[in-house]
């Protein structure tokens, strides 16, 4: 999965400036080289991505790191709140929604993977809007009332008021 992705983002606009096979390791070559956004993979064979990704945001906070994982699960958008990445996005999606991915945190944006709104419909005795999910999604990550709405073009009345 790591070499197709070196092989396919630059086709995407993308620079691969290190890839690594385990969490330490990955930690290693982003602390030395400084990427303006880095892929992490939460599913690695020395422990979550997630740990690392804290680690590096603690350290930069101004770093910009994507969550990169092959499971639907909502603990998944918990492991991404508490570890200040700026979005998720799945293995199983699109390559051009890995790169709005990438896109959206080098901006400073949130990106969360459209995969994981009908997984949070399932939750839900109702079924939520795409508008909906966006918004649970972005304040799942962390991100304060005021950014979602502005990344959203709404208003803070709107982002605070819980759907019927």
């Amino acid at each position: 999965m790591r070499r197709g992705l070196e092989f396919l983002l630059p086709r995407q606009g993308f620079r691969v400036t290190g890839s690594a096979g385990s969490a330490e390791a990955g930690a290693r070559v982003i602390r030395a080289r400084r990427p303006d956004v880095a892929l992490v993979d939460i599913d690695l064979g020395d422990g979550s991505g997630t740990d690392p990704a804290s680690a590096l945001i603690a350290e930069s906070p101004g770093a910009a790191i994507v969550l990169y994982s092959g499971s639907v699960d909502l603990a998944l958008l918990d492991d991404a709140a508490t570890s200040g990445a700026h979005g998720l996005v799945l293995k199983t999606s699109p390559l051009e929604r890995i790169g709005d991915a990438l896109r959206a945190a080098a901006a400073g944006r949130t990106y969360v993977d459209i995969a994981l709104l009908g997984r949070l419909r399932a939750t839900g005795a109702r079924t939520i809007s795409l508008r909906e999910a966006q918004i649970v999604g972005m304040l799942a990550l962390g991100l304060p009332t005021r950014q979602v709405a502005g990344e959203l073009l709404l208003s803070v009345d709107t982002v605070q008021t819980p759907a019927r």
